[in-house]
């Protein structure tokens, strides 16, 4: 039973450069190897710090840019209902503006009608009057000349 159970020597000097291997492991390897680690734990846990407060500064930014895009829309709905109001007040004031010169353009027709009525009826007038006196000439001449006539004929006869 040799090969199963080792022998007191054996134990003790693999205890022995079990130790000394240790100690020179925990000198000379370890503290670089740990220091490693923590640098390297340290790096990894600042960039998770680091990404977090990057997604947290895009989470800002992304909400400063919804705040921008509401504040942009609702300026830009107020600019659209001011351009709105200034279109209905412009073609009202436009649509008073006609209907004014219309009505005036109207005003000036109807006088100008009215007074080329009166100026034809005036000279519709005149013309009855010159054909009047003409008539009446002509009808006085007539008389005249059958007065006439007869004033002779009985003087003659």
């Amino acid at each position: 039973m040799d090969l199963m159970t080792p022998a007191l020597g054996l134990i003790f000097w693999q205890s022995i450069i079990f130790l000394i291997s240790f100690i020179l492991l925990s000198s000379f390897a370890w503290k670089p190897i740990n220091n490693f680690i923590e640098n390297r734990e340290k790096f990894i846990l600042d960039s998770i710090n680091d990404a977090k407060k990057k997604k947290n500064q895009i989470k800002e930014i992304k909400n400063k840019k919804n705040q921008i895009i509401k504040k942009t829309e609702i300026m830009k709905n107020l600019i659209i209902n001011e351009a709105f109001k200034r279109k209905k007040k412009i073609e009202k004031e436009a649509k008073k503006k006609a209907i004014l010169i219309c009505d005036s353009l109207i005003k000036k027709t109807n006088l100008l009608i009215n007074n080329n009525k009166k100026m034809a009826l005036e000279e519709f007038k005149k013309e009855i009057l010159n054909n009047s006196i003409i008539l009446s000439e002509r009808i006085l001449k007539k008389k005249n000349n059958f007065f006439v006539k007869d004033l002779i004929q009985n003087i003659i006869y």
